[in-house]
């Protein structure tokens, strides 16, 4: 379901001078004429001209394996309140290139404690944004970026050139949003919600993990999962993309996504990863004994059992709301030797921040999955306010923002990419359908769906909860009363105004 080439990317900031919204700070001005300070030596620099970067760019011949340039003296050594680095780079080669970003700092003392971020440039174009929210050393360790020392980009293939635009720093400005919890540290919460105490983990399936979710703004709400796209235009290979992911077939559900909320205390354990550990966040993570597994309990048995039992993609969610944290997990088991899986990786739902750019996550498409699970509390609201998590079973080869990564070798143009946005049609008619059902609806004209993996045409996620009913209403839906939207990018719709 998953892919070997990626890409390693997010997003940018500093606080700085504001353009467009953004608070941008130039670390090298290329297109003013600036330079690296720093080369290994084996690097050829010099001016090009390249109308896609903007005109004026920094031409760089790397002539041996591994030589390198950046700045050894930067010109801004605090980093702390930027979010972002980013360069646009151009590769004139029919084949992608990679190459590696590296970061020191106060702390680092070595290359364990230094920071190293693989990227691959895809032929043309391509936007580097490396989240400096999220960054670690390479041991895991934290980031000091009050003294930053030296950065650079280095490349293993020799004879490789490749052109720059300026090396920015940037910062999103400041929009308003709902506000945290107490503490200020912990989630964003709905208007007038207060977060329930939380002192032992919480079931998917209870009232308290309801009223739990009830105050939790998942993301803000300018992020994709939040945004209304009931208005945006028609994709224009709309009908030939639906047509490759049988059309005629009914609206499918899987309730088995579960998850469980624990508090800020909960112990952390190891997880050995064992499939994509360079596409991983690392631990040790906040799992609790009780943690689910999805199929659970559909499968029947204790979860003792299914912890240990294998096959099948047994995602496992976990949210810390206090620390507005999310864990979610791919083929995650417990071994004699303690916990395992496929990936890991840690969404900051505070934020807009994606994974990095060619980067998995518990999902094939590199999205989160709780935010995209249809839950019971939000289905007795009356509507499920949020974009949904959807599969096909055969993707394209290549992803949509808010998606990082793909899952397929297939280039049929007609196939749908990872990430892509659909949405129930405007005059689909939902009023015969009940209350439950009618929620989903509702929520897939407004929000729509993405497609999130690779799995069963037309499949949405539901968490395992009794309480749900009448869900098996929506085989009245068949796929073609879907359409593919054209979604808005990082900057655009509701991000546009915080720009």
């Amino acid at each position: 379901m998953r892919s070997t080439i990626r890409l390693v990317i997010v997003l940018v900031a500093a606080i700085l001078p504001t353009r467009n919204g953004v608070a941008q700070d130039t670390l090298i001005p290329v297109q003013k004429g600036g330079l690296p300070n720093d080369t290994s030596g084996n690097v050829r620099l010099g001016a090009g001209v390249e109308k896609q970067l903007g005109g004026r760019c920094l031409k760089v011949t790397y002539l041996q394996a591994d030589s390198s340039f950046g700045q050894l003296r930067p010109r801004r050594t605090d980093w702390t309140e930027a979010e972002r680095f980013r360069v646009d780079v151009w590769n004139p080669l029919d084949t992608p290139i990679r190459v590696t970003w590296t970061l020191k700092h106060a702390k680092s003392r070595d290359f364990a404690t230094r920071v190293d971020v693989p990227l691959q440039l895809r032929r043309g174009k391509t936007t580097v944004t490396v989240d400096l929210r999220r960054l670690k050393n390479n041991d895991g360790s934290a980031v000091e970026l009050s003294q930053v020392r030296h950065w650079y980009i280095s490349c293993s293939r020799p004879l490789t050139t490749l052109f720059f635009s300026d090396f920015l720093l940037e910062a999103a400005k400041k929009s308003a949003r709902p506000r945290r919890a107490a503490g200020g540290s912990g989630c964003l919460l709905r208007p007038g919600a207060v977060l329930p105490a939380i002192k032992a983990p919480l079931m998917f399936n209870t009232e308290a993990a309801d009223r739990v979710m009830l105050a939790v703004q998942m993301f803000p709400t300018d992020n994709p999962w939040n945004e209304d796209i009931s208005r945006r235009p028609v994709h224009p290979a709309s009908r030939q993309m639906i047509a490759t992911a049988e059309p005629n077939r009914h609206l499918y559900f899987n309730s088995d996504m579960g998850f469980v909320i624990v508090p800020n205390t909960q112990p952390r354990v190891p997880v050995k990863i064992v499939e994509y550990p360079e596409e991983s966040d690392a631990g040790p993570y906040p799992v609790p004994e009780n943690a689910p597994i999805e199929g659970w309990p559909l499968t029947g048995g204790s979860l003792k059992t299914y912890q240990r039992a294998v096959g099948g993609d047994r995602h496992m969610i976990v949210f810390v709301p206090g620390q507005g944290r999310l864990y979610e997990f791919y083929t995650a088991r417990r071994t004699d030797g303690g916990w395992q899986a496929g990936q890991a990786s840690i969404f900051d739902v505070t934020s807009n921040a994606l994974r990095p750019a060619g980067w998995t996550s518990a999902d094939a498409a590199g999205l989160p999955i709780l935010p995209a699970v249809i839950r019971y509390d939000e289905l007795q609201r009356g509507m499920v306010r949020h974009a949904m998590r959807v599969t096909v079973k055969r993707t394209r080869r290549a992803y949509v923002y808010p998606a990082t990564h793909y899952a397929s070798r297939a280039t049929d143009p007609r196939l749908l990419r990872m990430g892509e946005r659909l949405r129930l049609r405007a005059d689909f008619d939902i009023s015969g359908f009940p209350p439950h059902a009618r929620a989903v609806l509702k929520g897939l004209k407004k929000y729509g769906m993405l497609v999130a993996d690779n799995g069963v045409n037309w499949c949405l996620s539901v968490a395992p909860d009794s309480r749900i009913r009448g869900l098996e209403s929506l085989k009245r839906v068949k796929g073609r009363d879907f359409e593919v939207i054209i979604p808005t990018g990082p900057h655009g719709g509701p991000r546009s105004a915080s720009r």
